[in-house]
């Protein structure tokens, strides 16, 4: 999937609003975008981005959410001391149609408009960890990682095992890696909060491999 990525260009990205609704309800179900709890108020206040990507239906969304807001994101993001600040957005879990080929380079335009937008460095990101279908969490973590977010950390979620917690600011420094470890790794959480950061990947005989280096 990712080489596939590398040799696509059709890529039709826009702000969504109300009249987009109908497509965005068949594109995500009755369960809405991920983590957000009412479609209508963030197309209302552009905040959700979408992409058709040369295709007469929507092919993929994610929604951008000030970390001011009080959505349940936001607020739990300040609550685990991330952007505490109140800078900033936070990018829910996008969906996106079966074969949607190019997630990358959708994610990369939402962080730029996400930069641009709350004028601030800060943007956040998360995806939850399901432990039920680790290939899935595999290829979106990849895809987060390639489009230039770096891993922070892991919290408890409702209905997850946990939650992943990237962020779009750079490593201050490159080091050698000192360890590898996939996302099922019982010892993640705990690397994460010594300080390190999962900045590249690879895959292995176990699927994603996340290479760990201080920050």
């Amino acid at each position: 999937m990712l080489q596939t990525l590398e040799r696509t260009n059709t890529f039709d990205a826009r702000v969504l609003t109300a009249d987009n609704a109908a497509a965005l309800r068949t594109l995500t179900g009755p369960g809405g975008l991920p983590l957000l709890p009412c479609l209508h108020p963030a197309l209302e206040e552009g905040q959700i981005v979408g992409d058709y990507a040369g295709q007469n239906e929507l092919q993929a969304a994610a929604a951008l959410l000030p970390l001011y807001a009080e959505d349940p994101l936001p607020t739990s993001l300040r609550a685990a001391g991330y952007g505490a600040d109140g800078q900033g957005a936070v990018l829910t879990p996008p969906v996106l149609s079966e074969d949607y080929t190019k997630l990358r380079h959708f994610l990369r335009l939402a962080l730029r408009w996400a930069t641009e937008r709350y004028a601030s460095y800060h943007v956040w990101a998360v995806l939850p960890l399901d432990i039920e279908r680790p290939d899935v969490c595999d290829d979106l973590c990849a895809q987060y990682l390639s489009a230039g977010l770096t891993l922070r950390g892991m919290r408890p979620m409702a209905g997850a095992a946990q939650m992943l917690i990237f962020s779009a600011r750079g490593l201050a420094k490159w080091r050698d890696p000192l360890r590898r470890c996939t996302l099922t790794d019982p010892a993640l959480p705990r690397v994460l909060e010594r300080g390190y950061a999962a900045a590249d990947f690879g895959w292995g005989k176990d699927g994603l491999e996340l290479v760990l280096r201080p920050v």
